[in-house]
């Protein structure tokens, strides 16, 4: 069943977005699982459908919403995996305590902190993104991801095993952006 899945994710994302974030993801919630002793198919197949929202460049009209559009996408896949209702809120809840979904149970916290451990793991792909984002302002961008890795590491990340694991990738995002602030301002 996972591998269907797996197929079928990778077939609605654009390559680059797989490849760079949902893979990630995936990676990062199965280390937690694996630390913390969660159903690693509930975490696997959740982190895989986390984003099914906003695949294939498909942007909802309020990216705000994309967690909502992804648990309906998952939920009509899903309609007889004995699983669904777990999956279903780890989806949900996958933006953190961001939203009116805030995760709960321990796979829903995996799925949430995966996915912000994956903004670490793949920050320059990520910085790209929002460069194209702001149509190749530079500094506005910066600003954003900054904004968003803070966020991630202050808020998002709420297990410690979590932090620990992409401690070395913060303090290094730090450093690149703390040096390319101090540059800018200094114009």
């Amino acid at each position: 069943m996972i591998e269907k899945i797996r197929e079928l994710v990778k077939k609605e994302h654009e390559k680059s977005d797989y490849d760079y974030h949902v893979s990630v993801v995936v990676k990062n919630a199965l280390k937690l699982a694996n630390l913390l002793g969660a159903d690693k198919e509930v975490v696997e197949i959740a982190s895989l459908m986390h984003d099914l929202g906003r695949a294939n460049g498909i942007k909802p009209s309020n990216d705000n919403n994309h967690h909502i559009i992804s648990a309906e996408k998952a939920r009509i896949i899903l309609k007889n995996h004995p699983k669904k209702e777990q999956i279903i809120a780890c989806i949900l809840s996958h933006r953190g305590n961001k939203d009116d979904y805030p995760p709960v149970k321990l796979e829903e916290k995996i799925v949430a902190n995966a996915d912000a451990m994956a903004h670490f793991d793949t920050f320059l792909d990520l910085f790209r993104t929002f460069v194209e984002m702001e149509n190749g302002d530079f500094v506005k961008a910066l600003n954003l991801i900054d904004a968003k890795i803070e966020r991630d590491w202050n808020k998002k990340l709420t297990i410690l095993e979590a932090k620990e694991l992409v401690r070395k990738e913060y303090e290094a995002i730090r450093l690149i952006i703390d040096s390319m602030k101090e540059n800018i301002n200094k114009k």
